[in-house]
């Protein structure tokens, strides 16, 4: 659906969009060809569409997956395109937030699914976490996501944009950054431009850590004060060990300068740090 079809469609059906749902439509036939191509499917994979939207990539997906669940928030857009979609015989229109949708009963026993969608920024995160959470029924999430926070996400210690979801993602997942995608390529036009995000599950963790929780509370304490010393943060007794002296003995028996800053520590820095307050 062009821009010209888009706009018949909403006239048709005084539609509006809402700004509340972060609704940015794809208008690219240029960018679905370029995502379809790009996904990782074979034809007989289950998907879930997150956003399912005016069907742009719903139809798309349909021709390359054997079973398609197009989840849609908005009843209004589900209203209009549901009987488009039924049509299809493999789409399953689904009336849900993606974040309430359980997404082992759609995967099957035994079964796993890909997750794609283009995603408002304000969902972003919980997104991604939401599908590493039940990472062992989901093959890979591929996302339109603002370029800002893919860009985070990829980023290697060491770098200004790498943090705390950085390492949480980089843990479970291999994820790459695929390509540039224009605000102009959407409508309505949003203020910056997106990127395709490919998230694969990794089959193990990224890094060997006893205790997984604690290691990110490590992490996200260590971020919390990131233009400090790592030592700062972590030194405040929230953690067990508290004093500077006993810090400094921890940090630098897992070969972590206690004056570095925390964007400065690889994953293995973070798990080796919680392996030694594991004992």
């Amino acid at each position: 659906m062009d821009l010209r079809e888009l706009k018949d469609t909403w006239r048709e059906f005084d539609f509006r969009p809402d700004k509340a749902l972060g609704q940015n439509f794809l208008i690219d036939k240029n960018i679905k060809d370029k995502i379809i191509k790009a996904l990782p499917l074979s034809g007989s994979e289950t998907v879930i569409e997150i956003g399912a939207g005016f069907g742009v990539m719903t139809m798309a997906l349909a021709e390359r997956c054997l079973r398609l669940v197009a989840v849609e928030k908005d009843p209004r857009v589900l209203r209009i395109m549901e009987p488009f979609f039924a049509r299809k015989g493999n789409i399953l229109a689904m009336h849900a937030d993606f974040l309430d949708v359980d997404i082992g009963s759609i995967a099957g026993e035994g079964g796993k699914v890909t997750v794609f969608g283009n995603v408002p920024y304000y969902i972003s995160t919980p997104i991604m976490e939401k599908v590493i959470i039940q990472r062992e029924r989901v093959e890979s999430l591929c996302v339109m996501i603002q370029e800002e926070l893919a860009d985070r996400i990829v980023s290697p210690p060491g770098s200004r944009e790498y943090g705390s979801i950085s390492c949480f993602v980089q843990f479970y997942t291999k994820p790459r950054k695929l390509f540039k995608i224009s605000k102009n390529s959407f409508y309505p036009r949003p203020k910056v431009d997106s990127c395709l995000l490919r998230l694969d599950i990794l089959d193990s963790p990224s890094a060997s850590v006893r205790n997984e929780k604690l290691m990110f509370d490590v992490i996200h304490k260590a971020f919390s004060q990131r233009r400090k010393k790592v030592i700062n943060p972590l030194s405040d007794g929230s953690l067990g060990p508290s004093g500077r002296q006993e810090w400094e003995k921890i940090l630098s028996g897992c070969g972590v300068d206690p004056a570095s800053r925390a964007e400065k520590l690889s994953l293995d820095d973070y798990a080796a740090i919680a392996d030694a307050l594991t004992g």
